[in-house]
Parts: structure tokens; C-alpha cells; sequence
């Protein structure tokens, strides 16, 4: 049985690198189950053919674009968890910039 992962447009319209957007659909296919995804650097490394630094570094990209919020990122029970609000409201960022700017006056 052949294995695929879906991927939201708006990530494939978004300045992310394709590489960051095949990790955030391996990381909503690995998420179905518990609601977050778990997997190791390298596990995602060997998935995408790239190294377990490159990992982090995209890994660090979607958290910096809230797509993804890590929990306990230095543990081995690190929680990944994906940002849905981000994913299917394309005015997401904007609101985020309008509420800070809010509650900075």
C-alpha cells in the first residue's frame, strides 16, 4: 500500500522551502493519532533524505511562521504540535501583528 501526506495550499503558496512544507505535511499525517507528533530529527531526516541539522533548522522555520508549536523541544517526550488556525486562516499573521500592536499601546 503506497503512503502519502497532504499538504494545505496555503503552505505551497507560502515563502516557505519545499522542504519545510513536505516536513509539515509528515508532521499533520504523524499527528492524526495523538495530536502531536513525536518522531526523532533523524527519523524525519531519513524520511525527506536530508541531515537531522536540516531538520532543525526547518523545524525552527515553522515554529518562527507558527505553524508548529514545539513543547519540551530538549526532551525526547517533545511534543510537536501543529497550528490548524494558521494552516486555515490566511489572515492569521495579521492578527497577530493587529493584537500585539493592541496590547502594546
Amino acid at each position: 500500500m503506497d503512503s502519502f501526506i497532504k499538504i494545505p495550499l496555503t503552505i505551497l503558496e507560502s515563502r516557505l522551502p519545499n522542504k519545510a512544507a513536505l516536513l509539515l505535511g509528515l508532521l499533520i499525517s504523524n499527528s492524526q493519532q495523538y495530536g502531536y507528533a513525536y518522531g526523532r530529527n533523524q527519523y524525519y531526516a531519513e524520511k525527506l533524505g536530508c541531515s537531522a541539522r536540516t531538520i532543525t533548522k526547518l523545524l525552527k522555520l515553522l515554529e518562527d511562521d507558527y505553524y508548529i508549536k514545539i513543547e519540551d523541544g530538549h526532551s525526547f517526550k517533545r511534543r510537536i504540535k501543529i497550528n490548524q488556525e494558521r494552516l486555515t486562516n490566511p489572515n492569521y499573521i495579521y492578527q497577530l501583528i493587529d493584537n500585539a500592536l493592541y496590547h502594546n499601546k
